[in-house]
């Protein structure tokens, strides 16, 4: 029952999180706000802050670890589907909508 309730939690959160942030970005643009991808050195940067805090918690806290080191397994083994069929998709439509 609990798993139930957390997965229906989770599903619902996820639903209302991609759908509130299209109606903020639509919101701040209408406003005068320029969007822009952030820089690959900004992105290196939070990559490396990010991985060096979670290395270093992992250190420290058992049960961050097997949960941390679950999700490093999971993501790297969905990377090659998302560089196929979910990069590939996205970077379509976002040429075939906005270019």
């Amino acid at each position: 029952m609990i798993t139930s309730a957390c997965a229906t939690v989770a599903g619902d959160l996820t639903a209302k999180y991609d759908a509130r942030n299209a109606q903020a970005i639509k919101r701040l643009v209408a406003n005068g706000a320029q969007l822009r991808p952030f820089s690959n050195d900004i992105m290196d940067a939070a990559y490396k802050a990010t991985t060096e805090l979670f290395t270093e918690l992992s250190g420290k806290n058992e049960r961050f670890k097997k949960l941390y080191e679950s999700m490093i397994a999971f993501r790297n083994e969905q990377i090659q589907w998302d560089q196929v069929c979910e990069a590939n998709y996205d970077g379509y439509l976002i040429r075939r909508l906005h270019g």
